[in-house]
């Protein structure tokens, strides 16, 4: 079973909503869908573009990584065509090894 047009359009804007809204240290609110702000914003609208208006014969998962340049981060995102997946956007730090 594969998502529709208007479940991967749910899907992207729960993404968007929370990147948004996303809570910052000391309760604050900060919107990382800003362009201006994050440099990752214009790659990932294209990105879910295409993922919400692909070709129904021809569905495919869209995953892979971003870079969030303005806190040397990368964010793995995973956006499903079966139902079986869960949606994936997550921010993750740099691992260190300190000898």
């Amino acid at each position: 079973m594969y998502y529709t047009k208007i479940e991967r359009l749910e899907i992207v804007l729960d993404i968007v909503k929370k990147l948004k809204n996303y809570k910052g240290k000391n309760n604050t609110t900060v919107n990382l869908y800003n362009e201006h702000l994050c440099s990752f914003v214009a790659e990932f609208k294209e990105i879910c573009n295409n993922y919400i208006k692909q070709d129904e014969s021809k569905l495919e998962d869209y995953k892979g990584m971003l870079d969030f340049e303005e806190i040397n981060k990368k964010i793995e995102y995973c956006l499903p065509c079966k139902k079986n997946k869960a949606p994936l956007f997550v921010i993750r730090g740099e691992s260190v090894c300190f000898q």
